[in-house]
């Protein structure tokens, strides 16, 4: 019995201590030690660098490295324009009216690249960003995100003669002076100091229609044409001439008018007397 006790403990000591005598890097898939990888029946695993495989199926005792299978993953996480979320798609839409915008572009997959331009200069109307995603594998797929920037609109008020105008499709209502000025005293009020304003055609102003443009032109190079309307009146003289011009006329027909009245007078009295001379030799006929 004693003997049988000395065994079970010998057993013991030799299992719990055997993985000390042996190679402790090779470990089998179901946990044992092994002292090489000859030894594993099942195939090894490596946890310090030992084997991959069971050797006793290869041709030989080389290592063998398993090969890490890379991202095809070349989607987008998250777009913003200046900070602003853009929901996404295959063809993005972003509207502003800035000269230049900030991007970011984010990719689902860490370890894919994305490639597009950060901060682009905007022209007036439509823009397009390409953006290009690249998986760790090396397939790409690209988007579009179409950015249009609109005009800037500035207010601004402007005063001829110290009198607001109104303007109705950028023409202003019509501003009657007398004949005596050669121009009209304009000044404005705009709410963007970076604009710059330019006024035309306010000199040598001629008798009759003329027009004033005030060219109101923001920081972004796009442009505003207002139109005055003013109409200068005639001198006296001119009105005089018309007036005499006018009478004349009137004159004229007037003795047109008194003529023909006379013709016609005469007319009607030729009639009645014809029309009587021919009733008495009717009647005297009868008797």
């Amino acid at each position: 019995m004693k003997k049988i006790i000395n065994y079970i403990i010998i057993m013991l000591i030799t299992i719990n201590f055997y993985p000390l005598l042996v190679n402790a890097n090779i470990v089998c898939n179901d946990g044992t030690i092994s002292p090489s990888c000859g030894d594993c029946h099942r195939g090894c695993c490596s946890r310090h660098g030992g084997c991959t495989s069971n050797p006793n199926s290869s041709s030989n005792n080389s290592n063998t490295v398993k090969e890490t299978v890379k991202s095809n993953d070349a989607t987008l996480k998250k777009v913003t324009v200046d900070k602003k979320n853009i929901s996404i798609s295959n063809n993005m839409k972003y509207t502003t009216k800035t000269d230049k915008v900030t991007i970011l572009a984010v990719a689902n997959d860490t370890k894919a690249k994305v490639n597009y331009q950060q901060n682009p200069n905007l022209k007036i109307g439509d823009n397009k960003i390409e953006i290009t995603v690249t998986a760790e594998n090396g397939q790409t797929k690209k988007y579009t995100l179409n950015i249009k920037r609109e005009s800037k609109v500035i207010n601004i008020k402007i005063f001829v003669d110290d009198k607001e105008v109104s303007f109705d499709s950028f023409k202003s209502e019509m501003i009657n002076i007398s004949n005596d000025r050669n121009d009209v005293n304009i000044r404005y009020e705009i709410d963007d100091k970076d604009s710059k304003v330019e006024i035309t055609g306010n000199e040598n102003l001629k008798v009759g229609y003329n027009e004033i443009t005030v060219k109101v032109i923001p920081k972004d190079g796009t442009e505003q044409d207002y139109i005055i309307r003013v109409t200068k009146e005639e001198t006296l003289e001119e009105n005089n001439t018309e007036s005499q011009d006018e009478d004349s006329t009137t004159n004229n027909s007037e003795e047109s008018d008194n003529e023909e009245t006379d013709s016609n007078i005469i007319g009607s009295l030729l009639f009645v007397g014809g029309t009587g001379v021919l009733i008495y030799y009717f009647v005297k006929g009868k008797k």
